[in-house]
């Protein structure tokens, strides 16, 4: 732990670990058990509708090899809908590979048995009744028409002009591929009490042997998949622009590849209704950032500014290129580490016209708050410029795959470096609102880069542009209406779950007689896109100033500016203009101001991991309203557009006499069915029955685990997925252990404080939303000092995902603060924490 300040953060320790009691099950389905009621009928229907899709397909092989149309080595791809409770894995045995997780119970699966011999016999065997174990097709509901599969796996905007895809059209398209197969990975035997070392290494040696062999037999149907896509794309005389497997070595298997294709509508429409295993396709979208404003105002500077120490922290800036010679810049670029990753230009400069992009964000994480134009200024970190945006500021598609560029600056700066960038700033992302279907490849790279590697990507929300406002407005929804609307939600890639994304707040109250600021000073821009993202995932988590439109008063249809007033003050390409300046708007401006508080902590924390610095950043955030939150309406409404507020960089970094935070300094990793509990012995002169001081506690939960993109929810995204729980008024932390790992926890286990989120979605004052549902979960509270026992206790609980190998990793972060600042809490907290590691008390006895 560092101890460069007196007020340092301190140090959680596990006190005891177990498996937790969870209580619930999932009650039989009613129509499930209308099925097995009705056992003739449901069996009817299926092998009637089996027969009806066995001659489906045949005709249609058939109309292929009649055209001449090039040979697909694949199976047949099926739309079931089936019971939603059930575990999806029992469609393997009925004989189909499942290809994807749907909302409502439909699941894509795929066979290569196109009489469907397998599900007729079951079929048959659970009419007649054979046995109990003969019962599940009566959790397949239906098999629904191909066309109905095709509405599911296209992106809405293919979809709406499908009946229009000419066949001679060159279309550029971003595909999923699903490569799970039936492949069964053999769970790593744990070491059993009283076990001998050497009996357990035998144990370990016969499975990596089956392991290795169930991987193999993975890798062969990847690249198997791989290869018969290829094969259709040349025989069609496309190109793949890129292909993203996201592997990493045997212990890494991702269920899916994603791949760019140019390629005719013909070939377009025969991948799409012929290849069984894909389960996602859109057309590639061109990302082209915002606009950026001129200025020639020019600004004098007499002042001296100084290198980072050698050691600080090394930001990736993934952008349009820095002005690297920029006085302002320049002592923090690492030139020798500038890349372009653009194909047709080697150039690394922002070549963005009216002052840049990427120059104005590497100026933002080096100066956050105010530019200085005079005296000694330090900088506070290394900046690394990736270029990926041309001067248009924009992706072209044609020769830009995103996932590519967040796996190629992961290799090259954090993999392939020293010392390494662990913190990236990407200020880039669609103009559209996110897909809901799945979480996309974009995204889950993100995503899967975060769990196999120790880094933070810091996201911009989105910015919602002036004509979808304009739209809004003139059907009746004036700010904020308008940032409810579907068109205005947060943009691919900022609805990845391991991301921290960034909204946007204004800078000011500006109001003259003719414009007025789209907000005052703290509030939502008038641009940034709003939550939640998928999965219903609290989504922006943070925001920070970057600044807003103005309405010209009276306009109709209106008129939005930008006068200096409401914009944030930016570095800026020069000399086309002032080195500096209040003329441009945007989360990407107010994303690497929350970057530049990761890299305080980095530096802060050198040893510690990413996951604790996006704790910390959430747990740092406040409301502008109350710090014990709003009333319901406001709470639901800041939770949309704000997330948990407004972080603060000394709250991150430093407490005081009236706060503590205690963290988990190093990486924690906990699997399914586990439980770690930690404990924090409260002094007796805050827990006295006789005092009423108001204490808020605020705790965050960071977490990441190993992403599945063909499963829907986060449950099925996510290997192991986990929640936190804690103690309640007046519970000791014995009664909390054995409740937690004997008794099991019930619905009221939210310790009868009252949180602004809870663990349940109509648990807190928000009504709607769960903490539980992402991998950021902050939930705070205001009590009275005496509602706490001689300790406060906090679980974190693992549970089922995907895929029990992969554990997931976590950092937790547990704050008390006296508000009222009428008793100081940080020395007494501090003395209770070292006494209980001198005692060595690390275990609590059941």
């Amino acid at each position: 732990m560092p101890n460069n300040s007196t007020f340092s953060h301190l140090q959680l320790s596990i006190v005891s670990s177990g498996k937790p009691k969870l209580r619930g099950y999932a009650p039989l389905s009613t129509k499930t058990n209308e099925n097995r009621i009705n056992r003739v009928r449901h069996g009817e229907y299926i092998k009637h509708r089996t027969n009806e899709l066995s001659r489906f397909w045949k005709n249609r092989r058939t109309e292929r090899i009649a055209n001449e149309m090039p040979t697909i080595e694949t199976g047949i791809p099926i739309l079931l809908e089936i019971d939603p409770s059930a575990n999806i894995s029992f469609l393997n045995g009925l004989g189909f590979e499942v290809v994807c997780e749907l909302d409502e119970g439909f699941i894509i699966v795929a066979t290569e048995d196109i009489d469907f011999s397998v599900l007729n016999r079951k079929t048959d065997d659970f009419i007649a009744n054979v046995s109990q174990k003969c019962n599940t097709p009566a959790r397949v509901y239906a098999l629904c028409e191909d066309g109905d599969r095709l509405k599911r796996i296209l992106s809405k905007d293919l979809y709406e002009k499908w009946a229009t895809i000419s066949e001679d059209m060159t279309y550029i398209i971003d595909i999923g591929v699903s490569c799970c197969g039936t492949v069964d990975f053999p769970q790593k035997p744990v070491q059993n009490p009283g076990e001998e070392d050497d009996h357990y290494n035998r144990r370990c040696t016969k499975w990596k042997e089956r392991y290795d062999a169930a991987y193999r037999a993975w890798d062969e149907l990847k690249m198997e998949r791989e290869s018969s896509i290829e094969t259709l794309v040349s025989a069609y005389n496309g190109e793949i622009v890129e292909l993203v497997d996201n592997e990493k070595g045997i212990s890494d298997v991702p269920d899916s590849f994603s791949a760019r294709l140019k390629i005719s509508g013909k070939c377009l429409r025969d991948l799409v209704m012929n290849f069984a295993y894909i389960f996602e396709v859109a057309e590639a979208d061109t990302i082209v950032m915002e606009s950026t404003f001129s200025n020639d105002e020019a600004v004098f500077e007499n002042l001296r500014i100084e290198s980072p120490d050698d050691n600080a922290p090394i930001i990736c800036v993934i952008d349009s290129g820095v002005q690297e010679e920029h006085k302002y810049l320049e002592p923090a670029i690492i030139h020798d580490d500038s890349k372009s990753f653009l194909i047709d230009d080697e150039g690394i400069a922002d070549k963005v016209n009216n002052g840049g992009h990427g120059t104005r964000v590497a100026g933002a994480i080096l100066y956050p708050r105010k530019i200085p134009n005079k005296g000694d200024y330090k900088l506070p970190c290394w900046i690394r410029n990736m270029r990926v945006l041309d001067e248009n500021n924009s992706m072209p598609a044609e020769h830009s795959y995103p996932p590519k560029i967040i796996s190629d600056s992961v290799k090259k700066y954090y993999i392939e470096s020293e010392p390494k960038t662990r913190i990236f700033n990407h200020s880039i992302g669609s103009s559209k609102s996110c897909e809901m279907k799945h979480m996309t490849a974009w995204a889950a790279e993100i995503d899967n880069q975060s769990y196999n590697n120790d880094v933070l990507f810091i996201q911009a929300a989105g910015n919602v542009q002036p004509d979808i406002i304009t739209a809004y407005w003139k059907a009746g929804y004036p700010y904020p209406k308008y940032l409810e609307r579907d068109l205005c939600r947060i943009s691919d890639p900022a609805q990845s779950l391991q991301a921290i994304t960034v909204g946007s707040v204004s800078v000011s109250d500006f109001e003259t007689e003719d414009e007025i600021a789209l907000g005052k000073k703290g509030e939502v821009s008038s641009f940034s896109r709003s939550g939640p993202g998928i999965w219903d995932v609290l989504k922006p988590e943070v925001v920070e100033y970057g600044g807003t439109h103005a309405y010209m008063k009276g306009s109709d249809p209106p008129r939005f500016v930008t006068p200096p007033e409401v914009c944030p003050n930016l570095i800026r390409k020069s000399p086309e203009g002032p080195a500096f300046a209040c003329d441009d708007i945007g989360t990407s401006f107010s994303t690497p101001k929350v970057t530049y508080i990761a890299s305080q902590l980095e530096k802060l924390l050198p040893n510690s991991p990413a996951l604790l610095y996006r704790a910390l950043i959430a747990q740092s955030a406040r409301w502008n309203d109350n710090i014990d939150g709003a009333d319901a309406e406001k709470s639901v409404f800041n939770l949309r557009h704000i997330g948990y507020g407004f972080p603060d960089v000394e709250r991150a970094t430093h407490n005081n006499d009236y706060r503590v935070t205690l963290i988990t300094p190093s990486l924690m990793e906990i699997g399914n069915a586990e439980a770690h509990i930690f404990k924090i012995s409260i002094p007796e002169e805050l827990s006295n029955v006789g005092e009423e001081y108001n204490i808020l506690v605020e705790i965050t939960l960071s977490y990441a685990a190993s992403p599945r993109r063909t499963r829907r929810s986060v449950k099925g995204y996510l290997s192991t997925w986990l929640d936190w729980c804690c103690s309640r008024m007046g519970e000791d932390a014995e009664t909390f252990a054995a409740r937690i790992l004997k008794t099991g926890s019930i619905i009221a286990d939210d310790g009868d404080f009252n949180w602004v989120l809870g663990d349940a979605t109509n648990r807190g004052a928000a009504d709607g939303f769960s903490r539980k549902n992402g991998t950021l979960q902050k939930d705070w509270c205001v009590i009275k000092s005496n509602q706490l026992s001689d300790a406060f206790c906090i679980a974190v609980r693992g549970h089922k995902g995907w895929g029990e190998m992969f554990k997931a990793k976590y950092s937790l972060a547990v704050s008390f603060e006296a508000i009222d600042q009428d008793v100081p809490i940080y020395e007494p907290i501090r003395a209770e924490v070292e006494a209980q590691v001198e005692t060595r008390e690390i275990e609590i006895e059941i």
